[in-house]
């Protein structure tokens, strides 16, 4: 099924796609809210330019709120609000825990969380972090907005070493 995508994520995304390094220059720039990705891509890198900016700007239908470092009022909550540069570099939850850097993530998983007592793939923890860090609704697992997520996160471990949870 095909939707289409908003103006004010289709001119920011095409940037990130044809300009090297405009994602980190784009993060923030569009309205927080609802983003709807296209279930058509020309390319992988397509898809994960439009998760980069589902990453930096889609709420999930959250009310929860946070005041960013150096900003003078609350914004709602997106996944950039926990990880700072688009996951880039160790976050900080608004409760003050620390989170290590996405950069490899995508590489660690499906892995087992013992206190789950269960597998869990990137797809899942996507759902766990939406439902429990910003409150909101998660995509489904098999939709347009999560493949763009995916995509996102698998990027940003290019070059890890897959497999390592693996004994």
């Amino acid at each position: 099924m095909h939707r289409p995508l908003a103006a004010s994520v289709l001119v920011p995304a095409l940037l990130v796609a044809l300009l090297p390094g405009a994602a980190s220059a784009l993060a923030g720039t569009a309205p927080a809210g609802k983003f709807t990705a296209t279930a058509k891509v020309s390319s992988i890198d397509e898809a994960a330019a439009q998760g980069a900016q589902i990453f930096a700007n889609d709420t999930f239908g959250s009310k929860q709120t946070w005041v960013p470092p150096n900003a003078f009022s609350s914004h709602v909550m997106t996944c950039a609000a926990c990880h700072t540069d688009g996951g880039k570099t160790e976050g900080t939850t608004p409760a003050g825990a620390h989170l290590p850097s996405l950069i490899g993530a995508a590489a660690k998983y499906p892995k087992f969380k013992a206190k789950k007592q269960a597998v869990y793939t990137l797809e899942r923890q996507i759902v766990h972090c939406v439902r429990a860090g910003i409150m909101g609704k998660p995509p489904g697992y098999n939709s347009p907005e999560m493949i763009d997520l995916v995509a996102y996160l698998t990027q940003l471990s290019k070059g890890a070493t897959m497999g390592q949870q693996f004994k």
